[in-house]
């Protein structure tokens, strides 16, 4: 009885990648090593049988080779799909469903051109068949990919692809003023953006940051709050605005008394600091891109969850803070500051930069 538990619980996480835990990475993760270290044996072994019944060629032969083919479209292609193909256009949340359907499409092709050499060894190079090979080839990398999108499609995170809808940001109306401070994306300015009114950023100050670098909150001694920015990962911290605003998120590991630092971008998920009206929902934000944003109602009990992990992109949440109308406003992979409506279902791109800090704007400000 012992021994059939463990058989299923590999067979689970073999044939189900879904299921693989979030702590040991993610399920995409686990569906890419399977397939590209496991998969591509049994992928070749079905598609040389099929070969070898459609054009009466020799089984063993057509699944060694193909074997080798699937490898080889696997490895290379993976790599100039999701890889090199990737960082030569700027998707976000605009065009992702675009690019999506764009990079099924490339890697399809790039698997024929690819593989299309195999078949044609696999059949003794026939010089009067390329005709049927190219169809054959066609044909059977159909019925694989198939499967093999279902496969990736089950391990991915595509919520925030699919579940909320892209609309201009000044669809969006907040109820009270919020303004938004934030890193440029090359990282040599402080900017500040006033929600309620989305013209062009203004310039706060001047700085040298990273990629993990953002900007932070720390209360005073009587009232009010500092703005900071934390720079090499919490290595240090460098001073921007004083008494800048009378309310500011401060993240939960400061505020529960965990740390006295502020963590960097990377390390800033968990629960997200709400500022403005009291609400039913709590919101937190995973570890890992699959995490996305997850929203809970205490008092209804509905759960909601967004999320976007694909094998040509993959954006965590960080840097969010929770506002009045049950809005979020987050920093979505490297360089999107966005807000979220999870109860209509929305997103909006605000700025293009990193490291963002909503707080209610003072009066002098």
């Amino acid at each position: 009885m012992k021994h059939s538990s463990y058989i299923l619980l590999i067979l689970a996480l073999v044939l189900f990648p879904s299921t693989a835990s979030a702590n040991a990475g993610t399920p995409l993760m686990w569906a890419s090593m399977l397939h590209l270290v496991f998969g591509n044996a049994v992928i070749g072994l079905t598609e040389g049988v099929l070969l070898s019944w459609m054009l009466k060629c020799s089984k063993r032969k057509s699944v060694l080779i193909l074997i080798a083919a699937n490898y080889a479209s696997a490895w290379a292609g993976g790599f100039f799909v999701a890889g090199y193909l990737p960082s030569l256009v700027d998707i976000t949340i605009l065009n992702v469903e675009s690019w999506f359907l764009a990079f099924v499409c490339v890697a399809f092709v790039v698997t024929i051109f690819i593989e299309l050499p195999f078949f044609w060894f696999a059949l003794g190079f026939r010089e009067n068949g390329l005709r049927r090979i190219v169809k054959a080839t066609l044909a059977v990398n159909v019925i694989s990919y198939v499967f093999l999108f279902g496969w990736y499609w089950m391990a991915s995170g595509t919520s925030m692809m699919s579940k909320l809808e892209v609309v201009p940001v000044d669809e969006i109306e907040l109820s009270e003023p919020y303004t938004l401070y934030f890193i440029s994306c090359k990282g040599d300015q402080v900017l500040r953006l006033e929600l309620s009114e989305l013209v062009s950023p203004r310039l706060v100050s001047e700085v040298s940051a990273d990629r993990d670098d953002r900007l932070f909150a720390r209360a005073r001694d009587n009232s009010g709050f500092d703005l900071l920015v934390c720079l090499g990962g919490s290595e240090s911290e460098v001073l921007i605005l004083e008494d800048f605003s009378e309310q500011a998120p401060i993240e939960w590991r400061i505020s529960e008394g965990h740390s006295e630092k502020a963590a960097g971008t990377w390390f800033n998920f968990g629960f997200v600091p709400s500022i403005g009206a009291a609400s039913d929902w709590e919101f937190s934000t995973g570890f890992w891109p699959i995490g996305g944003l997850r929203c809970d109602n205490y008092e209804t009990r509905e759960a909601l969850h967004f999320s976007l992990e694909l094998p040509f992109a993959a954006w965590a949440v960080r840097n969010a803070t929770h506002i009045t109308g049950d809005y979020i406003v987050a920093q979505i992979g490297d360089d999107q500051i966005c807000i979220i409506d999870p109860m209509s279902r929305r997103i909006a791109l605000i700025a293009r930069g990193m490291g963002p800090l909503v707080a209610k704007p003072k009066s002098s400000n």
